[in-house]
């Protein structure tokens, strides 16, 4: 495993003794350094990612609700916050360059500085530079994977074909990570899950409520539009099953699906108008 964590770079020199241990900055050198620039340097240039196309549809059975409205997937205020992103990484960028001793220094003077170096013993101030310009990198590198599209925001509709009186939906969102993704949350699992009810005026009363079944999980008491949300869990809701007063348990059908891979920003954006605005349609 050494190989891989550790650079091929030569150190900077001899050792002086078995007092001298290697210095700090010798030690830096020995790390991958060439794929930390690199990673700076894609992230620096890149712009904003394409957006995900969005996919799916509706079921077949259930292609006369079509009328109803759907949570938008997409958004101006996305737009927004992707471009005001890009324009703070820039700056970043702008600070980061500031600090690049490829662009403060000639050939000459990097020759000189690393021959003083060597002789004095001490740290080459240019690595010193260096490691200072990866500092600011690193916030470029985080800025820029916020942009990235690996996220999946995924809304289904549920519902099911009701024995007597009118039909209710039951909208859910979820935040996964894109499957094969190398962001560390998509090993860790981390979907969220958000649910709402609309529950049938016809015949309800104000304070009727139901309970749903979904991810080994109970949601107990659920009124009409009451957000209930479940964080950090390992699973897709791919089953929500109505338990009725009885205890009897009644599978949900799927109504429509849609789904688009998105940024973090993206889907953070769709959450927060799922939690405060969007309303399940009531027949």
């Amino acid at each position: 495993m050494a190989d891989q964590i550790l650079d091929s770079v030569p150190s900077s020199g001899p050792s002086s003794g078995p007092s001298s241990g290697p210095s700090p900055m010798s030690i830096l050198n020995k790390l991958p350094t060439k794929r930390i620039d690199a990673a700076i340097t894609a992230a620096a240039q890149s712009d904003i990612p394409q957006q995900g196309e969005q996919t799916g549809g509706y079921t077949p059975s259930y292609a006369h609700f079509s009328h109803l409205p759907l949570l938008p997937l997409y958004s101006q205020a996305q737009n927004d916050l992707l471009v005001k992103h890009q324009a703070m990484k820039h700056r970043r960028v702008e600070h980061m360059d500031a600090n690049d001793p490829d662009k403060l220094l000639s050939s000459s003077q990097k020759a000189t500085l690393s021959v003083m170096g060597h002789l004095s013993g001490g740290a080459n101030v240019v690595s010193v530079k260096r490691w200072e310009r990866r500092l600011v990198g690193a916030g470029v590198v985080t800025a820029n994977r916020m942009m990235e599209q690996h996220k999946l925001i995924v809304f289904t509709r549920w519902t099911m074909t009701p024995m007597q009186g009118t039909p209710w939906f039951v909208d859910v969102l979820e935040h996964r990570f894109v499957e094969n993704s190398s962001n560390m949350g998509s090993k860790m699992g981390g979907n969220v899950v958000m649910l709402k009810a609309g529950l049938a005026s016809s015949g309800a009363k104000k304070d009727s409520k139901v309970t749903l079944k979904l991810l080994k999980t109970d949601a107990k008491g659920l009124k009409s539009q009451k957000l209930w949300t479940k964080r950090w869990n390992f699973d897709p809701c791919e089953m929500v099953t109505f338990v009725s007063d009885d205890g009897k348990e009644v599978p949900m059908e799927i109504v429509v699906r849609l789904q688009r891979t998105c940024s973090s920003l993206e889907a953070l954006e769709v959450q927060k108008r799922f939690s405060k605005q969007w309303v399940v349609p009531v027949l």
